[in-house]
């Protein structure tokens, strides 16, 4: 479960339509014939003949066109060949490759945004050669408004030396930072922000993209899928890039300018940061940053456009958004957190080896499914006792404020990641008794679940602001399955959804009636497991989830046994503080204390 905040409607919608954009293949173009395109900086090749032909010719580079306005929210497909990608937008793509050197790969993207003036841009440079021949190379740059195609200019061919005289000289003019100080550059008002982008060389990946090897012959077909039918419909649901499309283009993030696959973990990391810087301005509007960015409204346009620079949005011709208050930046920050998981996942896609160990051709969702690298994924029997009452829990627990919408729990499997047990095993959990361990619900975007799968649940970074989490950074959990239902966001993939099931080591408990950043530190120094944020609606009994569900490996975990009741007096007590939420949440901060237990696919009907 993200971060509380008001949970989205959960009304069944279609992702927006987006269409692909195409570039078509164009010859050559000279600084001199490119039209109304050349920069301040750069020379044209020849001299304008009048005012208008000068005005035309000083005109900025990278100043933002209408011309020509493409939908390029569908996410490209980069082709990698070589150290870096040739720019989707270059007609050099099937031609050329990105000129690397001495461990230098001459390629930048560039991002900057500036709400004061609806800027919202690109800009990329490359040193492309053709493929077989680096004696020279030429420089390519593209800029434009961020979710269109914009302009794009060659200059050269030039000698090696001289190309990436240019290319540094394009890049400190569009930064004010030299490329040898790229990583430790700081974003200046004005100018471009340098996007750090992962271009690793993957043996795997590369060796899927260089076609069959000798052992398997080019016609071999495609065989079957030897996973169980309801493995297969999981696997499509978390590893749908149409679904992680549309996720990202629900959030306005640009997946064109930072692909997923290729994002780096400082970008995150660096996203974090920038959320962090704007979530102390609004919690103290009389802060030192605040007052030296001019006030609140100015320190938060100024830093909103420091975090668009580094995490691209589209907004079209609209003027981005300014991150204000809590609640734009809790989305905002459910973003940046979401990148990471749909990252892995997009990876896993990439680099997924699609032959046996005898090297024999295997179904890609196959080779999907055992990237994620777990030691149990085992379908539920429907008819079993052990699925009737995954059912039970999923039906008694949905809380009474949610009933315009009902759960259908289609498939339940039992989990076992090797990583999670080694770790609640050396840290002593599984001799915890007495109800210390809970079987608890935890929701996120179906986009989300390979990161999970594959890492587990994580608790945000030391970058990520303490003030967009209600009890502090941790993994947050539920008694009540629709309380976590509500962060699936079903609507974006036709009502489909997970769930986790996980036991957790959580008493005894810090409990909180209100909203406390700091309870991380304060559980910890109260020297509690968990922080338990009190709801009025609480289940009242507690079963032994081992006997509850057949399944001896839960001896001494407990679940609800029967529906929430609303534990809120009639007669309020004067002076007696009263739960602030509705239901209940249970919040951990060390990973050690999660075991996924269950995984559930349910479809969410409305009402």
């Amino acid at each position: 479960m993200p971060p509380r905040k008001k949970p989205a409607s959960t009304a069944s919608s279609k992702p927006p339509s987006r269409a692909s954009a195409r570039t078509q293949s164009k010859a050559p173009v000279s600084a001199g014939q490119k039209r109304g395109h050349s920069d301040s900086e750069e020379e044209t090749d020849k001299k304008p003949r009048s005012k208008k032909a000068k005005a035309a010719a000083s005109k900025d580079e990278d100043a933002e066109d209408v011309k020509d306005v493409e939908d390029t929210k569908k996410m490209v497909t980069v082709v990698k060949r070589g150290a870096a990608p040739v720019d989707p937008g270059s007609p050099y793509v099937d031609t050329h490759q990105v000129y690397a050197s001495d461990g230098e790969v001459w390629d930048a993207m560039l991002n900057q945004t500036d709400i004061g003036k609806n800027a919202n841009k690109f800009y990329v440079i490359q040193l492309l050669h053709p493929i077989g021949n680096n004696s020279s190379s030429i420089l390519f740059t593209r800029w434009g408004r961020v979710g269109e195609t914009g302009q794009k200019q060659v200059k050269g061919p030039f000698p090696a030396v001289q190309a990436i005289a240019m290319f540094k000289k394009q890049f400190k003019d569009k930064t004010s930072s030299t490329w040898e100080q790229r990583k430790t550059m700081v974003a200046k008002k004005g100018k471009y922000t340098w996007l750090e982008r992962s271009f690793e060389e993957d043996k795997e990946s590369e060796e899927k993209k260089a076609g069959p090897s000798k052992e398997v012959k080019e016609e071999e077909p495609i065989p079957e899928s030897t996973l169980a039918f309801e493995i297969q419909e999981l696997c499509r649901l978390i590893f749908s890039t149409s679904l992680i499309e549309a996720h990202l283009s629900s959030m306005n993030y640009d997946a064109n300018k930072l692909p997923l696959g290729k994002l780096a973990k400082s970008t995150i990391l660096n996203g974090f940061a920038a959320l962090k810087s704007l979530s102390e301005v609004i919690s103290d509007p009389n802060s030192d940053t605040a007052k030296q960015l001019g006030g609140l409204a100015n320190a938060c346009v100024e830093l909103t456009g420091r975090y668009y620079s580094i995490i691209p949005h589209v907004f079209g011709r609209n003027r981005p958004i300014v991150i204000n208050d809590m609640t734009i930046l809790k989305k905002e920050l459910e973003l940046v957190d979401a990148l990471g998981d749909m990252e892995i996942a997009q990876k896993l896609i990439q680099t997924s080896v699609m032959t046996d160990t005898a090297g024999k051709p295997i179904n890609p969702m196959d080779a999907h499914f055992r990237s994620l690298q777990l030691s149990t994924m085992d379908p539920i029997r429907p008819d079993s006792k052990e699925f009737q009452s995954l059912v039970a829990y999923a039906t008694d627990t949905h809380g009474s404020t949610h009933n315009y919408y009902s759960i259908n729990i289609k498939h339940a499997f039992r989990v076992e990641r090797a990583e999670e047990t080694q770790r609640w095993i050396a840290a002593g959990h599984d001799k915890l008794e007495g109800g210390r361990r809970m079987l608890l619900w935890h929701g996120s975007r179906s986009t989300n679940f390979a990161g999970i799968l594959r890492q587990g649940l994580r608790i945000a970074p030391p970058e990520a602001p303490v003030t967009g989490y209600m009890f502090g950074k941790g993994v947050y959990f539920a008694d009540m399955v629709s309380k976590s239902a509500n962060y699936c966001y079903t609507n974006l993939s036709h009502g489909l959804g997970l769930l986790l099931l996980c036991e957790v080591a959580a008493q005894p408990f810090f409990e909180q009636c209100d909203a406390n950043y700091n309870a991380a530190e304060e559980c910890k120094t109260a020297g509690k497991m968990a922080t338990k944020g009190l709801g009025r609606w609480q289940p009242t009994k507690w079963q032994d989830a081992a006997v509850a569900l057949d399944n001896a490996a839960l001896e001494g975990c407990v679940m609800p046994d029967g529906p929430a009741r609303d534990l809120t007096p009639a007669t309020p007590t004067p002076g007696m503080r009263y739960p602030s939420l509705l239901y209940n949440e249970y919040i951990v901060y060390d990973p050690a204390q999660i075991r996924v237990r269950y995984l559930l696919l349910f479809k969410m009907n409305n009402h």
